[in-house]
């Protein structure tokens, strides 16, 4: 029986030499011995994980027990919902026909620009410290100034702006 066994061990240390010296097994085994170090660290981070693993349940397990007692308090369940409840109004007012119309009018180039201008005149003319008067302004003054080139495209707007909004009133 012996020599049966000593057999089948030579049998398969020469099976195992021939698989060692195949090219692929080989650079396999090369790959595998590069990177050992690595893999023994990534070993021995699994194992402390592992070793670990009942402290962890435990604090998982506080905070649940935690959690089950203070949302009920801070009705956090309610204020999600009414949370959710706003965002799919939100939602629906974006998607509104109502709204589309409304970005398609402010949202474009055109209207950014002017509210852009708009906001910088707004600002130019609050830092101009003539405007908080040296003295008043009279139907006289106000007169000679609506001649002045420099104002008559704001004048311009003005009107037509008068204008339009009068037609909107009137089909509203």
């Amino acid at each position: 029986m012996s020599s049966q066994n000593n057999v089948v061990s030579i049998n398969s240390e020469a099976v195992l030499m021939n698989k060692l010296t195949e090219p692929g097994t080989i650079s396999q085994l090369i790959t595998l011995l590069d990177n050992l170090e690595k893999f023994n660290v990534l070993f021995a981070a699994i194992e402390q994980f592992i070793s670990r693993s009942p402290e962890m349940a435990d604090s998982v397990n506080r905070m649940v027990v935690a959690l089950r007692e203070e949302l009920p308090r801070n009705n956090f369940i309610s204020n999600m919902q009414k949370s959710i409840e706003t965002l799919t109004r939100f939602q629906n007012l974006i998607n509104s026909e109502e709204f589309k119309k409304i970005e398609e009018t402010f949202l474009n180039e055109r209207t950014l620009k002017f509210l852009s201008n708009l906001c910088d005149s707004a600002s130019e003319a609050a830092s101009q410290k003539d405007y908080k008067g040296s003295g008043s302004s009279g139907i006289f003054g106000l007169m000679k100034e609506l001649t002045n080139p420099e104002i008559q495209p704001a004048i311009q707007f003005v009107l037509n702006f008068a204008k339009v909004l009068s037609k909107e009133l009137k089909n509203a």
